[in-house]
């Protein structure tokens, strides 16, 4: 099938990776409500696990198409330096009609090298925010555990209501969902790099075996960190 690309429609799809890029940022908190119930406040643990959870959501495909669009800007991380010599390219177009991060690699780079090179960055990349996230994480159960103990302990001397406790509780369930939306990205992104695997097969495995396995296992201290904070509701 013979497609072609207008500079009207390359220009549209920019704008639209554009906004993309744009929905990563945490919208502002909605202004306290005029009823009689009682919120938890929001600390800045709490906010940088939403953005991580906001950023966790985007795919590698989209990482990357993000990365050529904006000449090497970061989707949340992703980028490659050929995309921020070249900005707009054939690499653009080639990811639009792929449609799956394995196939964008196999259309976009020419040779098994520069694929392996290609998917090694991205996967070093998804590592460091994962890292990112995984400290997130575990400063939102720090404080949540804190926060918990310490409302109970004001209830139990007669400081602090039952309504207390239950906004806290809201909060540290609002926070647990927010892990739970991280994991599922995060899980979403290990099979898109799975699906790389064939792409650099060698004798008795694949060259990307030990970066998979290291992926799995922060998919194991993220879903660990989740279970401590649901154990704390």
């Amino acid at each position: 099938m013979d497609i072609r690309f207008t500079a009207a429609k390359l220009t549209a799809t920019v704008t639209m990776i554009a906004f993309g890029l744009a929905a990563c940022e945490v919208p502002p908190p909605k202004p306290p409500s005029t009823g009689s119930a009682v919120t938890a406040p929001i600390g800045d643990e709490e906010k940088a696990l939403r953005k991580q959870a906001i950023a966790m959501q985007r795919t590698i495909l989209e990482a990357a198409l993000a990365g050529v669009a904006v000449g090497g800007g970061l989707g949340f991380g992703f980028g490659d330096k050929e995309g921020a010599k070249r900005g707009i390219n054939i690499g653009l177009i080639t990811g639009l009609t792929a449609g799956t991060y394995v196939a964008f690699v196999q259309r976009k780079y020419i040779g098994k090298e520069r694929k392996l090179r290609a998917i090694k960055s991205d996967l070093d990349k998804n590592a460091a925010e994962m890292r990112t996230t995984i400290k997130v994480m575990r400063d939102v159960l720090a404080v949540q555990r804190s926060e918990l103990a310490a409302v109970k302990k004001r209830l139990a001397s007669g400081g602090a209501t039952s309504a207390d406790v239950q906004a806290e509780i809201t909060q540290a369930r609002a926070n647990l969902g927010e892990m739970q939306k991280i994991i599922t990205g995060a899980t979403a992104r290990q099979a898109e790099f799975g699906e790389t695997r064939g792409l650099t097969l060698v004798s008795g495995g694949s060259e990307i075996d030990s970066n998979l396995a290291a992926l799995s296992q922060q998919i194991a201290a993220m879903k660990t960190i989740a279970g401590e904070l649901a154990s704390e509701i």
